[in-house]
């Protein structure tokens, strides 16, 4: 068969089947049911399971969801990508993506969606993610940390997606946590609840636009996940005692440095 790797939605209706190949599946959004070997799981952002070649299985969406699937040959050409691939999928399995690897499979997810006719760049996104998750694999499985949060990780996954809404049990999944764990960690950490730290980045990301880009403030919005122009305004406004419009003309008006 043809290598394929492709970002698709699951129908709610669940379907059951084997194939001859071999499949990788990563949750990217919402939540998506699977049966693998008799053994039930949800798959969403940060899991993901291996099938490999003739194996039953099925899967059926739950509401809105996005997975990214990589069908894969049994035997290749290459020799070193058949043992990677052998090694990979010698059993059924469902694991868990690092959040670097989350951010690593967000930035091929796009790239893959969005160039859906390149067969050289999908191919170079799935070889990537053979060898990450492979890494991953081989490694003793980490003990979940109890210290603090990398914040410095979850800015790098805000600015990824800050043109969209960010869920709480997103950012949890990032963390390997549940929403009302990584809720409580992360107000004790840093004073301010997950979405008041997400709107606070967006409003500064936005100040910064409004002095180096000459988009209009409509386009911020949009470019900064505000549903609207106004809804941007009214947030600024608050946060900042003045309109952006108001603020990007003070600025303009300031005399520029020699």
């Amino acid at each position: 068969m043809t290598r394929s790797t492709k970002v698709l939605s699951l129908p709610p209706s669940a379907d059951q089947h084997d194939h001859q190949h071999h499949q990788l599946v990563f949750g990217l959004e919402g939540d998506t049911a699977f049966e693998l070997v008799g053994h039930s799981r949800e798959v969403r952002i940060g899991h993901g399971c291996l099938v490999p070649c003739a194996t039953d299985h099925m899967f059926s969406g739950l509401g809105d969801n996005r997975i990214l699937v990589l069908d894969l040959p049994v035997e290749s050409d290459d020799r070193l990508q058949q043992e990677r691939i052998d090694r990979l999928f010698q059993q059924a399995s469902y694991f868990h993506c690092p959040p670097e690897l989350q951010l690593l499979l967000r930035s091929l997810s796009r790239e893959i969606q969005h160039n859906p006719t390149d067969p050289l760049l999908q191919e170079a996104c799935s070889n990537t993610l053979i060898c990450a998750l492979q890494r991953q694999l081989d490694q003793t499985p980490p003990r979940r940390i109890q210290g603090k949060l990398n914040l410095d990780l979850l800015d790098d996954y805000i600015d990824m997606h800050i043109d969209r809404r960010l869920p709480v049990e997103e950012m949890a999944g990032l963390f390997c946590l549940s929403s009302s764990q990584f809720f409580a960690r992360f107000r004790d950490q840093t004073g301010v609840t997950p979405i008041q730290y997400v709107n606070e980045r967006r409003l500064q990301a936005v100040r910064k636009a409004l002095l180096q880009a000459p988009d209009s403030i409509a386009q911020l919005a949009g470019r900064y996940g505000f549903g609207n122009q106004s809804a941007l305004t009214r947030a600024f406004s608050q946060r900042f005692d003045m309109s952006p419009a108001q603020f990007r003309r003070q600025r303009s008006d300031l005399p520029s440095e020699n």
